[in-house]
This record gives C-alpha cells, sequence and structure tokens, in this order.
C-alpha cells in the first residue's frame, strides 16, 4: 500500500479528534520577469534559487506564434491605496503547457503520471502563501446573509498568534506570518473578495451561496462553482500547483526533485520522516525551532519560540521563484474529490483538470510546519473536509494570465 494512504488513514483518527477543538485596484504595475523573480523581497542573505528558463522555453515546447496575449504579473498587489508586503506575483507560463506524465522513481505519484497527458493554460500564482495581513485586510468586515440573518465572517482566524503557544522567532514579522485557520469555503470566499478590492466584482472567479457560518465566523458550507474564463483571484488546481512546485520545465533537474526547488538529502529517501535536504526551502516539524535545520533528534515542542508557522519568504524559493512549496503551511487547491484517501487522478488527456463537481473532500499540498519531511515533497497530496480548518493548513493565490 502506497505510503500516501496508510498515513492518512492513521491521521484520521487525529483529525477527527482535533476537529472537536478546532476553533474553529492589484497595484504596482511592475511586471515581474522570468530574469528577476526570483528576488527575495525580504533580502534574505541564505536565499539562492535556481536559475530561470533557459530561452524562455517551457515543458510544453509549443512553438513561438502560440504564445497568448499575456496579462502581467505584478510586484505587490495594492488595497485602499496601500502596498501589501509579500504580496508578488510570478508569471508561470505564458503558452498553453503540455506535461507527458512519467513514472516517479524518488517521489509518490503526483499528478503527471505515466500515461496521462495534461494541457494547462497560461496562469500568475502568488509568490507567497497569503499571509495574515492580506487575509485580515481582505477580509474585513465581510457579511453575508444566510435565510435573512447578518453574519459576520472571522477576519483573523489565526492561530499561530505571537502570544501563548506560537511565540514569533525573534526578527520575523507576525503579520507576514503564513494565514492559516480558515476552511476551503472561507479561501475560496476570500478570492472573491481580493478580486473585488483589487480588479472588480465582475472579474469574480467564483459563484459562491454561503448557506452555514459557524460560531467562529468560519464557513462551514456553501454551494461554489468556478465561473469559465473569468479574470479573478482564484485557488490554483492540483496540476497548476505541482507544475509550479516542481519548477515549470520538465526538461529541468528540479522537474525530479524532491522538494520544491530543493532535492533529497544525498543519505535521505523521499518517504523518510527527517530529510536535511529540505532545510534549503521549507518549514517543518524537524527544523522550526532550529534555526531551520534538522535535527532529527528533537522535535518541536509547543510553547518555544519558532513553534508554528513561520513568516513567509525567508527560505530559499523554487526555480520560478515561489517560496514555502514545501513546508510552513499546507496549501489548498480548488480540486475536490469524493473520496478522502483514493482516486481522482486518471489516465489519458485532460486540459486544465479540477477534479470532481460538489465533491467532498479538497486537496491539500506541500506539507506543513508540524509534519514531516514525506508531506512536504512536491508529489505528496492530502485531502481534508471542506468545511474543516487547521493551524498548518492556508493557500496562496492564482489567476489566469491570459
Amino acid at each position: 500500500m502506497k505510503k500516501t494512504k496508510w498515513i492518512a488513514a492513521a491521521a484520521i483518527m487525529a483529525m477527527l479528534a482535533a476537529f472537536a477543538g478546532c476553533s474553529g485596484t492589484v497595484g504596482n504595475d511592475d511586471v515581474v520577469q522570468n530574469e528577476n523573480n526570483t528576488q527575495n523581497e525580504s533580502n534574505n542573505d541564505n536565499v539562492n534559487p535556481a536559475d530561470s528558463n533557459d530561452n524562455g522555453e517551457n515543458s510544453g515546447d509549443v512553438p513561438e506564434e502560440d504564445v497568448v496575449s499575456i496579462i502581467p504579473a505584478l510586484s505587490a498587489m495594492k488595497i485602499d491605496g496601500v502596498d501589501l508586503e509579500k504580496t508578488g506575483e510570478i508569471q508561470v507560463m505564458d503558452r498553453e503547457v503540455t506535461i507527458n506524465g512519467a513514472t516517479n522513481t524518488n517521489n509518490d505519484e503526483g499528478v503527471f503520471i505515466e500515461y496521462r497527458i495534461v494541457k494547462l493554460s497560461p496562469f500568475i500564482m502568488g509568490k507567497y502563501e497569503v499571509t495574515q495581513e492580506l487575509y485580515t485586510t481582505v477580509m474585513a468586515n465581510q457579511k453575508v446573509i444566510i435565510n435573512g440573518v447578518e453574519k459576520t465572517l472571522n477576519a483573523k482566524p489565526f492561530v499561530c498568534i505571537e502570544e501563548g503557544t506560537y511565540p514569533l522567532v525573534s526578527g520575523e514579522t507576525q503579520k507576514l506570518r503564513a494565514a492559516e485557520g480558515m476552511s476551503w469555503f472561507d479561501a475560496v470566499y476570500f478570492c472573491n473578495a481580493l478580486t473585488e478590492k483589487t480588479m472588480s466584482a465582475s472579474d469574480k472567479a467564483y459563484d459562491i451561496t454561503v448557506t452555514n457560518v459557524n460560531a467562529n465566523g468560519n464557513i462551514t458550507s456553501a454551494t461554489v462553482s468556478l465561473v469559465e474564463g473569468a479574470k479573478g483571484y482564484r485557488l490554483p488546481t492540483e496540476a497548476e500547483w505541482e507544475f509550479a512546485a516542481r519548477g515549470g520545465d520538465q526538461s529541468k533537474a528540479d522537474w525530479n526533485y524532491t522538494f520544491s526547488g530543493a532535492d533529497s538529502a544525498k543519505d535521505g529517501k523521499y518517504f523518510a520522516d527527517a530529510n536535511y535536504g529540505l532545510d534549503a526551502v521549507g518549514w517543518y516539524i524537524y527544523n522550526i525551532q532550529n534555526g531551520g535545520k534538522t535535527n532529527a533528534s528533537k522535535s518541536a515542542i509547543a510553547g518555544k519560540t519558532g513553534f508554528g508557522t513561520h513568516e513567509v519568504g525567508l527560505k530559499a524559493a523554487n526555480r520560478l521563484g515561489l517560496y514555502d512549496m514545501s513546508g510552513n503551511v499546507r496549501e489548498l487547491c480548488y480540486d475536490c474529490y469524493g473520496n478522502m484517501f483514493s482516486g481522482g487522478v486518471t489516465t489519458g488527456t485532460e486540459i486544465n483538470p479540477k477534479g470532481e463537481e460538489n465533491a467532498s473532500f479538497c486537496v491539500i499540498r506541500g506539507g506543513c510546519w508540524d509534519e514531516t519531511a514525506f508531506y512536504s515533497t512536491v508529489c505528496v497530496w492530502e485531502r481534508n473536509f471542506k468545511g474543516e480548518y487547521y493551524r498548518n493548513i492556508g493557500f496562496r493565490v492564482v489567476r489566469s494570465a491570459e
């Protein structure tokens, strides 16, 4: 049995137990070009991202005449006249790309499996996971009406706050920690709200009817459908997420790296709990309190500095210039499935796959600060009930580049 499956089965009991206690105009027009999109906005000297695409080519090897008219990626989001820190974007590709699936020898299966061909349209992705500041700015004073009753949504659902169990590391900034504590429904609502604040209501990517908001202010049920062709912000599909996490080019060595932007330690296996290879690019259970360095004999201690999320963008980026695609918080994807532990990825040719309609379990990718290294590998998937929320689940946003 694949490790993803039996680990997920073991994790379901922990998830159910945790559920009982869970609290549960884009600004600047500067274009972020491939040549400079690995620049670290936090000026971290340890960032050493790989080179950008040679000659502008990508895994699809699409002729130049097929390049579409591209909307530029932006260096910062501006809301209410203020440029928000660590909200820059990356243009992942500038034309349709075809990914021919192959067998992985040093990773889990992922979505680009053998005998599967996936075609993806051009898209733009956030360089960083959504920060607490961005989430709060967008969700402040957001209200919905359910059966004639007004409900206010929680703009600060975060568990990892500076006081108490999750003390901030010296030198990091609380508002720039990765946002967490939101459900899948909260995340898609956020995407629409962000679109309204930076574009217009007509650009929204989702049609949403909220049917329940709990006492904590989280959306726990809603009907959601994707607006085809919309320009607004949305969650990445699982295929988009994995394509970007693997560096966006099958011809490059890092497409087959264990982690996003870093390979496994020389003496490590991709399924190992502790892996020194992850230290360069991601936060996980064995390095969050050790200055970012793996200490396999010492797991994290609640209440000690470093326990919890970290400020986004402090580790190295991958070759596209994306940060924290491995570790920090698990990232929500749009795809949902009816089975929590299996199914969903099939052989054949698919164009912009999006999962199943009206299914209960959403895909989460990338691993997090309180999981082992295995979960931070670029091909491992997990799934979660769409209405649940945890201290280690966050997201980043994408939008169409056409």
